[in-house]
């Protein structure tokens, strides 16, 4: 971890804090973020968004060390920062 430096490591902790928090609300607790529907269509389209509030924050924390240790060092930093706005998005949709 001494190769990244610790802006990019405090951003990427960010990224798996509040995925780290809530997973287990949206694995064990049934938790339905965007509701429900009547149309057999859109319910599996619901489950998979909000299954993607908690991998896509996990993979943007693996993309951007792996972009910084490829050199892309500002990609690095937007991978992280929209991943911490996705962690706090879904923290906010499963709190309130």
């Amino acid at each position: 971890m001494k190769e990244f430096p610790l802006p990019l490591l405090i951003l990427a902790f960010l990224c798996l804090a509040p995925v780290l928090w809530g997973m287990s609300f949206y694995l064990f607790g049934a938790v339905q973020p965007f509701g429900t529907s009547q149309v057999a269509l859109v319910r599996p389209l619901l489950y998979l968004a909000a299954q993607l509030l908690w991998v896509v924050p996990v993979a943007m924390f693996f993309v951007s060390l792996n972009e910084y240790r490829r050199g892309y060092n500002i990609r690095a930093y937007c991978y992280a920062i929209f991943g911490v706005a996705l962690g706090a998005f879904s923290l906010a949709e499963l709190f309130l």
